[in-house]
């Protein structure tokens, strides 16, 4: 399976030093410039771990040569780019976290995982035994913000939240 990626769920991985997750759950991950200038560059911490996972092969880098006018100016360059590589080269499943690029991609036809989902599927395809360590360390390192119901809601379907 192949999937575009954005900027975020890529940074809330890498900086726990987990992109491995990401691999085991789809295997090639596909990027475009602008997200790869984006975890690379700025003085990302765990760029590092994006470089190898560049170097591996299973993350990709690649141009995007249009950005149809249905993407709206107003999400940012990354994920502008990161929708239009995945209705150029038809791959319809991407990891978006940001609430208006998600829309923007659902009204597009696009099927759309957030870091949440990401972990979820992980956790019930036995590739990490719990999510909340995870989830914790992404808020805490990569400053993934995840307001509180939706915190509880995860950890609810994960069988780890004991009330």
């Amino acid at each position: 399976m192949t999937v575009i990626c954005n900027a975020t769920p890529l940074i809330n991985f890498a900086a726990i030093n987990r992109l491995n997750i990401l691999q085991a759950v789809f295997g090639t991950i596909v990027i475009p410039q602008a997200v790869y200038n984006e975890t690379t560059g700025s003085g990302f911490l765990s760029s590092q771990f994006i470089l190898q996972a560049i170097a591996s092969g299973w993350l990709q880098v690649r141009p995007v040569s249009n950005i149809a006018l249905s993407i709206p100016p107003e999400l940012d360059h990354g994920e502008r780019e990161a929708i239009a590589l995945a209705l150029e080269t038809g791959e319809l499943n991407i990891l978006l976290d940001e609430r208006e690029a998600r829309q923007v991609a659902k009204n597009l036809g696009l099927q759309v995982i957030g870091t949440l989902g990401i972990l979820l599927l992980a956790k019930n395809r036995k590739i990490i035994p719990q999510v909340q360590p995870l989830l914790d360390a992404m808020i805490d390192i990569a400053q993934y913000w995840v307001n509180a119901t939706l915190y509880k809601q995860v950890l609810q379907q994960t069988g780890e939240l004991v009330e």
